[in-house]
Formats: structure tokens, C-alpha cells, sequence
């Protein structure tokens, strides 16, 4: 089963944040993957000219893959990452 199907997974996509056509780039990762996490926290940095912005987890539960490593090109709307939960 792939990750976009299992209804125990949700995703860590990057949201629209108004930087136009700027080039953004994931800086750092926050949690490695086998650590809890809980709704609100930082888990991915990514890197826009001239500033940083902090993505955070969605949904409560374990990080489980990590989609784009440090130094990919992203864009809006891009999954980052997978957490395993128990409400999708």
C-alpha cells in the first residue's frame, strides 16, 4: 500500500505562503523520522530568500517518512513528509 492510500497517514504539505515565483528550498528537518509528534509542532524549515519559514505537523503522531530532503526545490501544495496517525 503506498502512502497516498493508507487512511492511516497523513501528509506534511507545504502551504501556500505568497512568495511568488521565489525559489524555496528545504533547509533543515526539525524530527527525524521514528519521533512523536503533535499538531502545531515544527517539523521542516524551508528556506525563501531573505527568510525562513516553519512547517508544521497537522495532525498528531509518529514522522514516519521524510519525502523531500534537505536542499530540494518545493513548491506550494508539495508533500515534505508522512505522519502516521490515528485520525487521517
Amino acid at each position: 500500500m503506498t502512502a497516498h492510500s493508507n487512511p492511516n497517514r497523513a501528509p506534511i504539505t507545504l502551504p501556500d505562503i505568497g512568495c511568488g515565483d521565489q525559489p524555496l528550498r528545504v533547509s533543515a528537518w526539525l524530527i527525524e523520522p521514528g519521533h512523536a509528534v503533535v499538531a502545531g509542532d515544527r517539523v521542516v524549515e524551508v528556506l525563501i530568500p531573505g527568510m525562513t519559514f516553519d512547517v508544521s505537523a497537522v495532525q498528531t503522531g509518529e514522522l514516519i517518512e521524510i519525502s523531500r530532503d534537505v536542499d530540494s526545490l518545493v513548491s506550494p501544495g508539495d508533500i515534505l513528509g508522512w505522519i502516521a496517525c490515528d485520525d487521517p
